[in-house]
């Protein structure tokens, strides 16, 4: 199961040290947005709806800039993630929900190019999952943990600019696009029929 998020994060507090054509930036970031969590099996069941669901995170980055145009930047976010599906099942009326949340730490090393106060960014991710919590047609799974990985590495693209400050202080705001490139579901968890365990007819993994 890949993930897939769309975040909108503010950067406040940007300190730049010049140091001739090399300059260091740090900052506060906060944001928040979409996650989307992408099954086939679930894709394909037409009983199944996903939903775009919320998360939000805060952290800090460190970037070393060469000259005016480009950039590396490190950075960690402590974030909180979810995943809602609406589904049906035969003789029972209305829906029926599905939810998985989640908390990470997610690092992030991106290349960042510079232009007229506008940005483009790009660059891996690396996610460690420290909790999960699933209740799937209100009942709360106990102990979920072992059937979702504890880390997947994921692409991200991004873009914003900065919209104002000085050269000791600027508040920018992006949007970041981010994408699994491994499963969320551990296999002991496709084994058990995760992301939806309790379903009458579980899925092959």
């Amino acid at each position: 199961m890949k993930k897939l998020t769309l975040t909108l994060s503010a950067l406040l507090f940007v300190l730049v040290l010049n140091a001739q054509e090399i300059w260091l930036e740090t900052a506060l970031k906060g944001g928040g947005g979409m996650s989307f969590l992408m099954n086939k099996n679930i894709l394909n069941d037409n009983t199944y709806r996903n939903t775009l669901s919320p998360m939000y995170g805060f952290g800090a980055k460190v970037a070393v800039n060469f000259g005016a145009w480009h950039g590396i930047a490190l950075e960690g976010l402590f974030n909180s993630s979810s995943q809602r599906w609406d589904y049906s099942l035969p003789n029972v009326t209305g829906d029926l929900q599905n939810e998985v949340k989640w908390n990470s730490l997610e690092l992030y090393l991106l290349y960042r190019y510079i232009r007229n106060r506008t940005y483009i960014e790009v660059g891996p991710m690396y996610s460690m999952i420290s909790s999960v919590e699933q209740t799937d047609n209100e009942v709360q799974l106990q102990d979920p943990d072992p059937f979702y990985e504890d880390n997947y590495l994921a692409g991200v693209f991004g873009f914003g600019g900065y919209l104002g400050g000085s050269e000791t202080f600027s508040v920018g705001l992006g949007i970041r696009v981010h994408y699994g490139f491994t499963d969320l579901v551990s296999d002991e968890g496709r084994a058990a029929g995760y992301p939806n365990p309790i379903r009458e007819n579980i899925y092959d993994s």
